[in-house]
């Protein structure tokens, strides 16, 4: 007997009764055991239509590491629009030696695990020419051609033959299994002309209140002006005047008996799939409602119907405004820091028992650098899941756990952790258009009825979309922020411009007038620019340029800033010196460019003469220029003493 048992599902979204009402019957099946885990992967949609988004969604899958799941389940139809992406996770299986177990669908190599719909569907269509006298009937199918399509098709077309009623090809409608895309079919046959049938017989429940929607609209009645029929056995069905004539399929007996079968396949050694499927088929049966014009409505609960659709309602309805209160609070926030401690206070109102945000490496490091200015914010672009993960936020329980890392290969660390009890987990992606975060786990106990997914779903789309948000919100920082720089700095040296050195000044105005400081500016012209240039290229030119304006920044104070004022000529604006101080900065100065030079080994010596003006009655930039001439002229003063000095010696 195995100790536990590890159980992959791939589904392309959980978000209708088809897939919930499985996922309801293998989490009562697990329920009965204390050794199973079982893992849903499922995203909103692998088939939005736009190649970026459907990439993003479908980067779930990758996280099946088949080296720890036993077992792949998949429901084939419900990946009928992206037929590759199922091959692909079934091929990986297989290439780990993984058994696979379809449900619904009859796959080659796999455990097929099925419900004998043929009988149902044969009743139906029987009894709609033997009860009701129809004899033109259009078949409205899913997507032509599909295997998966064939089955409901052939029983209908046995029925025809039976009754010795042709079967005219082109007298079918397909509308892929969605209310809405069979009314466009719908009303494409009516407007074009076409008349209207004595009976519509759908292959399954939307696309039949689909047909009785348009027509309703249209002012026809049913059953009287038309019949119409579906298949699933939804809870819309019982709900919709007049109810509707249906085969109940017994989705959640098959989402349990797949489990039971994989029980026996890894525990019992039953490994034959024709015995498996013998032992596990079950059976939908027809239930004859009021769009047929057979009322029997009295098999309807009418009373736990209603309360249940009230009770969709009311949650629906509070977590609309939830979601909306939490987008705008994580749209507002300016950096992930604040967002990641609101989206934690939001994370209580889910009603989960645990739930995991698990990001790529490469977002992590962004949000983990303490970094308010963006000097080093990348903004990474990936859409794939990184090898190297981190939860940043961990709720289990009512407490919110640290942050954890871990190996994208072990899926979420809880899964290898109690195995004292069986455990459900739903995973789904984390990503806005092509960005994949990461992706939010989940753990679910009891039954994973559709609504939940839902909007489980659409919780983790709006905190997606929040996220890009600030994401968005940095970036333009970010590029704002190099803007400013390539606007306010020297290219060159980086120290400011006349722009950024005259905001500097005027930012520092009122600190300068209240307290009543003194200011001082130094300016600084680098000797001989011409011949440095001149003999040794402008390459020297530009490292002499750096050795002076390097020399500066190393002996500013704190409130001091420093400005390339143009050419070869640097500015020094300082808050608070006297007459002492100022003449310390000046021999600072003259010393350190002294070491920078010798350090340059370069045939050149660099030379900067200075001069600075103190003054104490400072008014603002109007001022400034005169300041600048004062200290110019010191400067020209000690240039011309050096000049003297040196022809002199």
């Amino acid at each position: 007997m195995k100790e536990r048992i590890n159980i992959a599902v791939a589904f392309s979204g959980i978000n209708d009764e088809y897939q919930g009402k499985m996922c309801w019957g293998i989490s009562q099946r697990v329920g009965e055991n204390d050794n199973i885990t079982v893992a849903y992967f499922a995203p909103f949609n692998t088939d939005l239509g736009v190649k970026e988004l459907d990439s993003a969604e479908n980067t779930i899958f990758s996280l099946i590491n088949f080296d720890f799941f036993d077992v792949l389940i998949v429901v084939p139809s419900n990946f009928s629009a992206n037929t590759e992406l199922l091959e692909r996770i079934i091929k990986e299986a297989k290439d780990k030696n993984v058994p696979v177990f379809s449900m619904d669908s009859e796959l080659e190599g796999c455990v097929n695990i099925l419900i004998d719909n043929a009988p149902a569907i044969r009743k139906i269509a029987d009894h709609l020419i033997d009860v009701h006298g129809a004899r033109d009937i259009i078949y409205v199918g899913g997507v032509k051609g599909k295997p998966y399509c064939k089955e409901k098709l052939d029983e209908f077309k046995a029925s025809l033959a039976a009754h010795g009623i042709e079967f005219d090809e082109n007298h079918c409608l397909w509308g892929e299994f969605y209310d809405i895309a069979v009314r466009k079919e719908l009303k494409k046959y009516l407007d074009g002309g076409g008349k209207l049938p004595d009976a519509f017989f759908c292959a399954n429940d939307a696309m039949a209140l689909g047909i009785c929607y348009e027509l309703e609209e249209r002012g026809y009645g049913i059953p009287d002006d038309v019949i119409i029929t579906g298949f699933d056995g939804f809870m819309a069905n019982l709900v919709h005047d007049p109810t509707i004539t249906t085969v109940e399929v017994p989705y959640k007996d098959l989402g349990y008996n797949t489990v039971s079968a994989v029980i026996d396949y890894l525990e019992n050694g039953v490994t034959d799939p024709e015995v498996l499927k013998k032992k596990y088929m079950i059976k939908s049966e027809p239930s004859f409602y009021g769009s047929c014009g057979c009322l029997s409505d009295d098999k309807v609960v009418r009373n736990a119907i209603t309360k249940r659709l009230s009770n969709d309602s009311y949650r629906k309805n509070y977590m609309n405004s939830y979601l909306i209160r939490m987008s705008t609070v994580l749209s507002s926030c300016d950096n992930f820091s604040e967002y990641f401690e609101v989206l934690k206070k939001y994370v209580d109102e889910m009603q989960v028992d645990s739930v995991y945000f698990c990001y790529s490496e490469e977002y992590t490091k962004q949000y983990d650098k303490d970094d308010p200015f963006l000097v080093d914010y990348t903004i990474p672009e990936k859409t794939e899941i990184s090898d190297k993960i981190c939860a940043k936020i961990v709720r289990v329980g009512e407490e919110i756990k640290e942050p954890v890392y871990f190996n994208k290969k072990d899926i979420l660390p809880d899964l290898h952790t109690d195995n004292r009890r069986s455990k459900e987990f739903l995973f789904t992606p984390l990503h806005f258009l092509s960005r994949t975060y990461g992706y939010v786990a989940c753990e679910v106990r009891g039954d994973l009825q559709s609504s939940n997914s839902a909007l489980f779903n659409l919780w983790v789309n709006y905190i997606a979309i929040a996220h890009d948000s600030v994401r968005e919100k940095l970036k333009s920082k970010r590029y704002t922020a190099i803007l400013e720089e390539l606007y306010n700095r020297d290219f060159l040296t980086k120290l400011f411009n006349r722009r950024g050195l005259f905001a500097e000044i005027n930012s520092k105005l009122s600190d300068i007038s209240k307290n009543q400081r003194s200011v001082m500016v130094f300016i600084a012209d680098l000797d001989d620019m011409k011949g440095i240039n001149d003999n040794y290229g402008h390459s020297a030119g530009d490292i002499a340029l750096l050795i002076v304006s390097r020399s500066l920044e190393e002996i500013l104070k704190p409130d001091d800033f420093a400005c390339r004022y143009g050419g070869d000529e640097f500015v020094v604006f300082g808050i608070g010196y006297d007459e002492s101080e100022a003449k310390d900065f000046g021999r600072r100065f003259e010393k350190t460019v002294k070491f920078r030079s010798d350090r340059n080994g370069a045939p050149y010596t660099v030379k900067a003469s200075y001069g600075y003006y103190i003054s104490k009655d400072f008014s603002g930039v109007e001022t400034f220029d005169a300041l600048v001439s004062k200290a110019d002229q010191r400067m020209y003063i000690s240039k011309q003493i050096a000049k003297s000095q040196k022809q002199t010696s």
